[in-house]
């Protein structure tokens, strides 16, 4: 890795936070990711709940301590980040570790159920992102899911998700996920937007707003180049992958 990221990833939880407006250990922020984690991706997860999952670039651990909470019990977290470990340490959560993904991935084939990666594939160069992918792909049962949220090059407010993070080194759009994702021998299954969720009445409002407003986005898409295929206008959007049943791994034949 290069000297400048292992020198901003040394004080991530506090850098990425402050920046994004919360400061670290945000009680209330913690509460409604664990909120909103349930709501989006419960459908996708397995009905055994014994089922291993891993959660990539883990951070706080916020998404393990939904899943825990919904009784999965073979569930495990990394993140590169020494004070992101920590971090999640503080608030209880254990059996998260400093690893390399690539690596800890590598020692783990065809061991999981579900991988998650919210907010990782963006921090890879392109070489990275493909190894990284191969090395999830190899450690997926066969027909397990690969769940991940990026940001969102077609998105409204798209390039601000690009350039809020100095560690940042690409977006998406679902064109482009679609295509790695086949590169990477994963079928992708879902694309969706990554926007409000309806919790109460402000939330209800954002959510109509945003209706209103992707609406006319669709329309201007629709004016501009005929094409309303993948109307996903947030600044992320999330993808779930599968790998296919079967499915020799191309570094064994």
């Amino acid at each position: 890795m290069e000297a400048w990221k292992t020198r901003v990833y040394a004080t991530y939880a506090a850098t990425a936070a402050e920046a994004a407006g919360y400061p670290p250990g945000d009680r209330r922020k913690r509460a409604r990711d664990v909120r909103d984690y349930r709501r989006r991706y419960r459908a996708f997860l397995p009905a055994d709940r014994s089922s291993p999952v891993l959660d990539i670039g883990c951070g706080s651990g916020a998404f393990i301590e939904m899943l825990r909470r919904l009784g999965y019990t073979a569930v495990e977290g990394i993140d590169f980040s020494d004070t992101q470990v920590a971090t999640a340490a503080a608030h209880g959560v254990a059996g998260v570790r400093a690893a390399s993904a690539v690596q800890y991935l590598s020692e783990r084939r065809q061991r999981y159920a579900v991988i998650t990666a919210f907010s990782v594939l963006e921090h890879q160069t392109r070489a990275e992102l493909f190894e990284l992918l191969d090395a999830v792909r190899d450690a997926l049962l066969p027909g397990g899911l690969f769940m991940a949220v990026v940001p969102n090059a077609k998105g409204l407010f798209g390039a601000h998700v690009r350039f809020a993070d100095i560690t940042h080194e690409l977006s998406f759009t679902p064109a482009s996920v679609v295509q790695t994702c086949r590169v990477a021998q994963l079928d992708v299954v879902a694309i969706a937007e990554h926007g409000p969720i309806v919790h109460g009445g402000v939330s209800a409002i954002r959510w109509a707003v945003w209706q209103a407003i992707r609406a006319g986005l669709l329309i201007a898409r629709a004016a501009e180049g005929g094409d309303i295929r993948w109307p996903v206008f947030t600044q992320d959007l999330v993808f779930v992958a599968r790998r296919a049943t079967g499915q020799p791994s191309p570094r064994q034949s």
